[in-house]
C-alpha cells in the first residue's frame, strides 16, 4: 500500500535512517555525559547528608546509653539494690528504702524535664518483672505514677534481652510503638528503650535486682534528621534491620509492622542496578526515567551484634539531571519532532483506510459471535473499561434474572452487591492495566446480585477481547450456588475434626484447610489457600514429600489406602516440629485431590527426649558427685535405689531390700535417728538432712549424709525420696584440720612463753654486769653489752610478734559501731610519742560498724611504720577512708623516703626489713601481721607505687563484717 503513495517513493528510506541514527547516537553521547556528571554531584550530596544524619543519631543513642548507666550508679539506686531483696526489712530499713524510692522518682522527673526526648524512666524489679518506679511525660507534665498504675513487664522483649546483660552493659531496643498493659497506646507513640541492669551489692555473688529503663521518643530523635528546610530534592528515610519504615515522608507508612500492615523499602522501590532505584507503585509510562539515588549509613544499636541496627537513607531523584539533559538536547527533539510529524501525516492516511476495512471485518465477526454466545452453556458478558455492559448472552439472563435489553448499556454495578461496588472499579482498572487470562474455575470467585436482590455465588473467568473498536473484558460466568452449599457442608465437617486437615491438588496448591491447621502452623486460612504446601515442609523433606504426593496421584485405581508418614513441619515463625501425616486421594468436581491428615508429635517427642536427658544427667551427676538417690513407695513399701546408692551400700545392682533391711545398715546409735526422721517426715511432713554412721555390705564403717523429703498426692503422703552421700573423707579431713590448728596454736604459745624465760635471764645477767662493772668497762665492752641487750629486746619483740602473727585474723572480735576518726586519732597519739609528727584525716563517713580490734591493729602498725621509718624524724601522716560498697577503702600515706617498686611484695613477708636492724629496731613482722589480718577479714592490701614521695598503703575492709565473723564465740 505504501508503494502506491508517490511522495513516499521519492523518499530514500536508507539515507534517512542513517541520518537519524547518527543524530540519535550523537544525542545519546551528549545526554550520557551531561546526565552522569549531574548524577555524580547528586550522589556526593546525599552521601554527605546520610553520614551527617547517621552521626547525629549515633551521638544521641550514645548519650542515652551514658545517661542510663549514670542513673544505674546513683546512690539511691545502690541503696535500693542493697535493700530490695532482703527477706525482711526492719522499720529503719523500710524508711531508708522508701526514701531512696522517693529520691529516685525526683531524679527521674528532673531527667525527663531536662532531656526533651525522654518519655519515661522506670525501675523494674528483675525477679518479678514488675515496675517499682515509673515516671513519665503526660500531657506536657512529668508525673510519677502511683503503685496502682504500675505494670508487669516480664514478657516484654526489652526486659528479657536486658536480663542477659553483664554489669556495665546497656541494651538499646528496636524502635517500635509504645504499649501499655499489652496494648498499643493511641495516639501511637514510637519509642526506643534503653536499659541496663542494677546488681545487688552482696560480696559472695552479685545478682541482678532491677533494671533502669528509659523510653525515648522516636519522634523527637527523628526530628534531628529533618532536612526539608535545607534540601528540597532529598528525602530522609529510616528503616530497621527488617527493612520496615521508621521514618518516612508519609507518616502513615511508619511502624506498620506494629499494627499489622508492614511497609518496607523493598515494597516501594526496585533496585535497577548501578545504585539506581525505581518506585514500584508508579505505573506512569515514564516511570523508568524517574530514577532515585540512595545513600545509606548503618547505625548499630549493639556494638557486638551487627544485625541489630537501623539504616539512615538519603534519597534524591534525578529531576535536576534530567532537566539539564533535556535542555542540552532540546534542538535534537525539535528536528526529530518535525521529521516525525511529516511521517505521521503520511501514515495516518494509510491507517485510516486500514481501519475502515477492519471495522467492516469486525462487524461481520460480531454478528457471528452473538450467534455462538447465545448457545453457550455458561453466562458470557463483555464489559468495557468504564464498566458498561456491551454484550450478554441468554445464560446471563438466566443467572441474574434480567433480560438482555435491561442489561446492555447498564453499569456492571447493577449485578454486584453493594459491598463490592466501591472496590470493583479498582479491580477493573488493575485488570486493564495488566490484562491476564484467567481460566474458568481459576479466576476470582464473587457474589452477584439477582434481580430479586438475592446474592448468587459465582465463578468468573476473565480475558480480553477487541470488541467494537476497543479493548474490553470478556467474562465467563458460572452459577456455583449448589457447589458452594456442598463445599460449605464439607468444610464444616472438616473444621470439626481434631487433627489438622489439608486438601491439595497435583501441584501441591492448598485448596482447603481447617482450624486445626491454622493453629498448628501459625498461618491464617487466607495465608494458606492458593499457596503451595511446600511452605509447610522444611527444605530437607520437600523432595521426599513431593515423591509421596506424586505417588498417590500416579497410583492406578479409584482409591488408595491411607498411609501415615513421619516427617517434620515448618511453622510460620520458622520453627520446625515433628509430625505424622496420613495421605489419601479423593475425587472432586475439579479432579483428583490429595487429603492430608496431620498430627503434631512435638509433645510426645519432647517428653521422651526430656525424660531420657533427665535420666542420663541424673545418673552422670550422681556418679560425679558421689550422691545416690533413693525412693520409698509408702503405698507398696517398695524401696528403689540408684546405681550410686547401691555402690555406697556395697550391693549388686538390682538388689531388693525392705525398709528394715535398709535401716539395719546404719550403726546402732544411728538407727534411732533414721527412724525418727522417717516418722516425722510421714506424720509432720518435715524434710531432713542428717549425718550418721553407716556400715556397708563389706562391713566397712563410713559416714553418710542422708537427706530426704516427702511427696503428696491429693493430700496424702505417697512416697519418700532423698539422697545419700559418702562423706567419710570429708569428716576425716575436718577432724585432721581441727587437730592441726590446735597443735599450731599450742606450739606458738609455748614457743613464745618458754623462749622468753632464758632471754629474760640473759638480759638480767647483762644488766648486773653493766651495773657492777660500770666504771671498769672499756667503751668497746660497754658497747658490746648495749648491743647484746638490744638484740635480747629484739628477740623478745620477735617472739611477741610471732604470737601476734599466729593469732592475727582469728575471728570472734566484737562488732560494734565506732567513730573512725576518733579511732585513727587515738592510735596516732599512741604512736607519736615524741610529738614530732602531725596527722591529716579525711573521710565523708565517720561512724561505721565493724570489728574494731583488728582494724585498730592494722592502722596502728601502718602508722607506727610511717613514723619509725621516716628519714627526717618529723613529718605528716595522711589517713583517708571512702565508702565503695561493699568495702571501706583506707589509705595510709607518709612523706618519708618511700619504698622501691621492687620491694612492693617482699615487704609483706615475715622477718623482712629494708634497713639493718641495728639502724632501725624491728622484727620485720609488722606488715606480715597487717596483711594476714586484712586478708582474713576478706579485704586486700597493697603498696601504691604511683605516689611521688613517701610510702602509700591502700587496703580494703569489708562493710558486712558480720557475715565473716561470729559475735559470740571464739573459734581459736
Amino acid at each position: 500500500m505504501l508503494k502506491q503513495i508517490p511522495l513516499l517513493n521519492r523518499i530514500k528510506p536508507h539515507s534517512s535512517a542513517i541520518t537519524f541514527v547518527f543524530a540519535a547516537v550523537l544525542m545519546l553521547i551528549i545526554c550520557h555525559f551531561v546526565y552522569w556528571q549531574e548524577v555524580g554531584s547528586i550522589q556526593r550530596e546525599i552521601d554527605t547528608v546520610a553520614r551527617a544524619k547517621a552521626d547525629i543519631l549515633r551521638e544521641h543513642i550514645d548519650n542515652l546509653k551514658r545517661e542510663t548507666l549514670f542513673l544505674s550508679k546513683l546512690p539511691d539506686v545502690k541503696g535500693i539494690a542493697s535493700l530490695a531483696h532482703q527477706p525482711v526489712l526492719d522499720t529503719e530499713q523500710q524508711a531508708q528504702f522508701n526514701t531512696h524510692i522517693a529520691h529516685l522518682k525526683d531524679v527521674f522527673k528532673y531527667y525527663i524535664q531536662s532531656i526533651p526526648e525522654l518519655e519515661q524512666a522506670r525501675f523494674i524489679d528483675s525477679k518479678t518483672g514488675f515496675e517499682t518506679i515509673r515516671v513519665e511525660r503526660m500531657k506536657g507534665s512529668v508525673i510519677a505514677l502511683p503503685d496502682s498504675s504500675l505494670q508487669q513487664k516480664s514478657d516484654r522483649d526489652y526486659f528479657i534481652e536486658a536480663q542477659k546483660l553483664q554489669e556495665g552493659d546497656v541494651y538499646v531496643s528496636p524502635f517500635n510503638l509504645n504499649q501499655e498493659n499489652g496494648s498499643l497506646v493511641f495516639p501511637y507513640l514510637p519509642v526506643m528503650r534503653v536499659s541496663t541492669l542494677v546488681f545487688s551489692q552482696a560480696k559472695q555473688q552479685k545478682e541482678s535486682i532491677g533494671q533502669i529503663v528509659i523510653n525515648v521518643s522516636a519522634e523527637v530523635l527523628f526530628s534531628q534528621l529533618d532536612i526539608t528546610s535545607t534540601y528540597s530534592n532529598i528525602n530522609i528515610y529510616l528503616v530497621n534491620d527488617a527493612g520496615d519504615y521508621l521514618l518516612h515522608p508519609d507518616k502513615t507508612k511508619t511502624f506498620g509492622f506494629d499494627i499489622g500492615q508492614r511497609y518496607t523499602l523493598e515494597d516501594d522501590f526496585t533496585d535497577v542496578g548501578d545504585g539506581m532505584y525505581l518506585t514500584k507503585d508508579d505505573n506512569d509510562f515514564f516511570s523508568w526515567l524517574k530514577v532515585l539515588f540512595f545513600s545509606e549509613e548503618n547505625v548499630y544499636l549493639d556494638s557486638t551484634n551487627t544485625q541489630r541496627k537501623v539504616v539512615v537513607l538519603a534519597v534524591a531523584n534525578n529531576h535536576l539531571a534530567i532537566t539539564k539533559t533535556l535542555t542540552v538536547i532540546f534542538w535534537y527533539w525539535v528536528i526529530i519532532g518535525i521529521l516525525i510529524l511529516l511521517l505521521k501525516n503520511t501514515k495516518n492516511e494509510v491507517a485510516l483506510k486500514a481501519k475502515q476495512q477492519h471495522l467492516n471485518t469486525v462487524l461481520t465477526m460480531e454478528q457471528e459471535l452473538n450467534s455462538i454466545l447465545s448457545h453457550a452453556p455458561n453466562g458470557i458478558m463483555v464489559v468495557n473499561r468504564q464498566g458498561i455492559i456491551t454484550l450478554a448472552n441468554t445464560q446471563v439472563e438466566r443467572i441474574f434474572g434480567y433480560s438482555q435489553g435491561e442489561l446492555l448499556g447498564q453499569s456492571m454495578n447493577v449485578l454486584l452487591p453493594a459491598r463490592f461496588c466501591h472496590v470493583h472499579p479498582n479491580f477493573m482498572q488493575a485488570f486493564f492495566s495488566a490484562p491476564e487470562t484467567k481460566l474458568m474455575g481459576g479466576g476470582r470467585e464473587l457474589y452477584g446480585l439477582h434481580k430479586t436482590a438475592k446474592e448468587v455465588p459465582l465463578e468468573i473467568g476473565l480475558s480480553v477481547i477487541e470488541y467494537k473498536g476497543e479493548l474490553q473484558a470478556i467474562c465467563g460466568i458460572v452459577d456455583i450456588t449448589l457447589r458452594r452449599q456442598l463445599e460449605h457442608l464439607f468444610e464444616m465437617v472438616v473444621d470439626t475434626l481434631p487433627n489438622a486437615v489439608l486438601l491439595v491438588d497435583y501441584n501441591g496448591v492448598i485448596e482447603l484447610v481447617n482450624k486445626q491447621t491454622e493453629r498448628l502452623f501459625g498461618y491464617s486460612r487466607d495465608d494458606l489457600l492458593g499457596n503451595n504446601i511446600a511452605m509447610l515442609v522444611p527444605e530437607s523433606f520437600r523432595e521426599q514429600h513431593l515423591a509421596w504426593r506424586q505417588s498417590f496421584f500416579i497410583a492406578a485405581g479409584e482409591e488408595i489406602d491411607t498411609e501415615r508418614y513421619y516427617i517434620s513441619g515448618l511453622c510460620k515463625d520458622g520453627s520446625i516440629f515433628p509430625l505424622s501425616i496420613g495421605l489419601c486421594t479423593i475425587e472432586t468436581h475439579k479432579g483428583k485431590k490429595l487429603l492430608s491428615s496431620i498430627v503434631d508429635l512435638t509433645d510426645s517427642e519432647l517428653e521422651a527426649s526430656a525424660l531420657k536427658k533427665v535420666t542420663e544427667n541424673l545418673d552422670r551427676t550422681s556418679k560425679m558427685a558421689g550422691i545416690g538417690g533413693w525412693e520409698l513407695d509408702l503405698i507398696t513399701n517398695e524401696l528403689f535405689y540408684s546405681e550410686e546408692t547401691y555402690r555406697i551400700h556395697g550391693l549388686p545392682l538390682g538388689s531388693k531390700l525392705s525398709l528394715d533391711e535398709a535401716i539395719a545398715f546404719y550403726t546402732p546409735d544411728s538407727q534411732p535417728i533414721i527412724r525418727k526422721t522417717l516418722t516425722e517426715a510421714i506424720e509432720m511432713g518435715k524434710d531432713w538432712n542428717v549425718e550418721v554412721r553407716f556400715t556397708n555390705a563389706a562391713n566397712k564403717l563410713i559416714w553418710v549424709k542422708v537427706a530426704g523429703t516427702i511427696e503428696y498426692e491429693n493430700g496424702k503422703a505417697v512416697r519418700l525420696a532423698g539422697t545419700m552421700q559418702d562423706i567419710s573423707e570429708r569428716k576425716y579431713f575436718i577432724e585432721e584440720l581441727s587437730r592441726s590448728n590446735t597443735e599450731l596454736d599450742n606450739f606458738a604459745y609455748v614457743a613464745s612463753h618458754d623462749l622468753k624465760s632464758p632471754l629474760r635471764g640473759i638480759d638480767q645477767l647483762a644488766s648486773w654486769l653493766e651495773e657492777d662493772l660500770k666504771d671498769k668497762l672499756e667503751a668497746e665492752d660497754a658497747e658490746h653489752l648495749r648491743l647484746m641487750r638490744g638484740r635480747i629486746s629484739r628477740m623478745e619483740k620477735l617472739l611477741d610478734d610471732l604470737l601476734s602473727y599466729s593469732r592475727a585474723g582469728k575471728k570472734g572480735d566484737v562488732i560494734h559501731s565506732i567513730n573512725i576518726k576518733s579511732v585513727v586519732e587515738n592510735v596516732f597519739d599512741l604512736c607519736n610519742t615524741k610529738n614530732a609528727f602531725s596527722l591529716e584525716f579525711e573521710s565523708a563517713t565517720t561512724d561505721i560498724t565493724t570489728a574494731s580490734v583488728p582494724l585498730e591493729q592494722v592502722i596502728r602498725n601502718l602508722i607506727n611504720n610511717a613514723i619509725k621509718h621516716h628519714d627526717t624524724g618529723k613529718g605528716t601522716v595522711y589517713v583517708s577512708m571512702v565508702v565503695n560498697a561493699p568495702f571501706y577503702e583506707f589509705v595510709v600515706r607518709d612523706d618519708g623516703p618511700g619504698i622501691l617498686d621492687e620491694f612492693s611484695e617482699k615487704i609483706f613477708t615475715m622477718f623482712t626489713t629494708l634497713k639493718p636492724r641495728d639502724e632501725v629496731e624491728g622484727s620485720g613482722m609488722g606488715l606480715a601481721i597487717v596483711k594476714k589480718i586484712v586478708v582474713a577479714m576478706g579485704g586486700e592490701i597493697s603498696l601504691d607505687t604511683s605516689v611521688q614521695k613517701g610510702a602509700c598503703f591502700k587496703f580494703t575492709w569489708p562493710m558486712e563484717i558480720q557475715n565473716l565473723m561470729p559475735n559470740t564465740r571464739d573459734v581459736e
